[in-house]
């Protein structure tokens, strides 16, 4: 019998050393991660993975200040952007559940002066980014001369109103800050506080969020310095009055912090399960198509999950942050680098949890002759082709409508682009026609587009 109990116990001992050595494993590959894509001396990020509930890494890499060669952790505080959002979507459904303001109210309930072209927009119209409202952003005199002056939201209004209409409500789904800044808005007017008090108050005291604020000119402890980029290398990050993005993406956070918010958003604790679900679900628009957007959380997918999202972006910041439902996984990557894409390294975690193959994204050279066939315009639907086009050596690729990126090759018939997890294959169907197929995020299924 002693030997049978000493035999188990072994085993047991044995079994445990197994499972923490696979935890361990999992440990440096997750690291090994931010090692890859942050380099020694810069600016970094900070990361958050939780399962079920329960965090299975967070660490940090790279430098929160770089003067003084202060390293990030975990604990270090972001400027979150546009991930604010979320917050500001919450508050309105809390509002919503006191009784104090419907997602139906015409926005004039609470900005009467805010000029609509005759339209009725609505509350709802402005979480969905459906409003028509122009984006603020967008106004280049704005972030030339006016955003590092301190203002008010009310002559933010006034300024905004400058700009027209785009398009009418529900019409199509087009980001716009000024949109949620309106919200900021209607959530001081409906409450009868500040948007930083209600915030504060009702979000950030109430689920314990202890390293959370509303950005401004105050000392906050473990604040990670902001980055950008230059000609001449790294620089501290361009000045912003912080009123300017208000309720758009005014607050600030850690990675810790974020995962309470999230658990305790989709738990029912912020909101009623039936709030959170309208957040969730993407907006039908005027002709029964839907968007890809909720309340303040965009509707996407990685290789085979389906996500809800949001990533953001402030002068020194760039973050993302994602959660995948069906497994009960939350992950969160925040930058102090303006230039660096978060979303990489947050898919790149998700893939290592989700056993999601990667494919190797290495450059090779190509003999320039042999792949001029893959160049031309590849048609993917009645309204868009995508343009490949070799200009000094380089290769780019360019949708409609849509901006010049560079792709790097990785195989005489393949290519992807840097600092994503984006690629494409071209190859010959069998009726002899070259096909591209468009892989976005580790997609299962690509997008195809059939040369012209």
């Amino acid at each position: 019998m002693k030997r049978l109990i000493l035999g188990m116990f072994l085993l047991m001992l044995n079994l445990n050393v197994c499972f923490a050595d696979v935890v361990e494993d999992r440990q440096r590959r997750y690291k090994q991660i931010l090692v890859e894509n942050v380099k020694i001396g810069e600016p970094g990020v900070a990361v958050i993975v939780s399962k079920k509930g329960k965090v299975i890494f967070q660490g940090a890499h790279g430098l929160a200040n770089l003067e003084h060669n202060i390293p990030l952790t975990a604990n270090s505080v972001f400027r979150l952007g546009s991930i604010t959002k979320q917050f500001t979507a919450a508050a309105i459904m809390m509002l919503q559940e006191q009784g104090k303001l419907s997602l139906t109210d015409n926005i004039h309930k609470y900005a009467p002066d805010f000029p609509t072209e005759g339209s009725d927009v609505t509350i709802e119209h402005l979480l969905t980014h459906t409003s028509g409202i122009a984006n603020y952003t967008e106004d280049e005199e704005i972030f030339a001369k006016e955003i590092r002056l301190p203002t008010t939201i009310d002559d933010m209004l006034i300024r905004f109103a400058k700009h027209p209409m785009k398009f009418k409500p529900g019409e199509q789904m087009r980001y716009s800050n000024t949109g949620y800044v309106l919200l900021g808005k209607i959530i001081e007017v409906a409450s009868g506080q500040s948007y930083a008090d209600f915030i504060d108050e009702n979000i950030f005291k109430k689920v314990g969020m202890k390293s959370s604020y509303y950005g401004g000119s105050k000392v906050i402890p473990n604040r990670a310095n902001g980055y950008d980029t230059s000609p001449d290398g790294v620089v501290n990050a361009t000045y912003i009055d912080m009123m300017w993005p208000h309720a758009a993406g005014a607050l600030l956070s850690t990675v810790t912090d974020l995962d309470i918010w999230f658990k305790a958003l989709r738990d029912g604790e912020v909101l009623s399960k039936e709030s959170y679900q309208k957040m969730i679900e993407p907006f039908k628009l005027n002709d029964d198509s839907m968007s890809n957007y909720g309340y303040g959380l965009g509707i996407g997918k990685l290789n085979e999950y389906d996500m809800v999202a949001h990533s953001g972006g402030i002068p020194g910041f760039t973050t993302d942050a994602f959660y995948i439902p069906s497994e009960d996984l939350y992950i969160a990557v925040l930058s102090n680098l303006s230039s660096r894409n978060p979303s990489l390294i947050s898919k790149l975690l998700a893939a290592k949890v989700l056993d999601i193959p990667v494919p190797k994204f290495k450059s090779v050279e190509l003999d320039e002759s042999k792949v001029k066939g893959l160049l031309g315009s590849y048609k993917i639907d009645e309204n868009s082709v995508r343009t490949l086009s070799l200009e000094d050596g380089i290769f780019y690729s360019q949708r409609s409508g849509g901006p010049k990126y560079e792709i790097i090759p990785m195989s005489e018939n393949s290519f992807y682009f840097e600092n994503t997890l984006t690629y494409m294959v071209i190859e010959q169907d069998k009726n002899g026609k070259q096909v591209m197929s468009f892989y976005n995020d580790l997609a299962v299924k690509p997008q195809q587009a059939v040369k012209l």
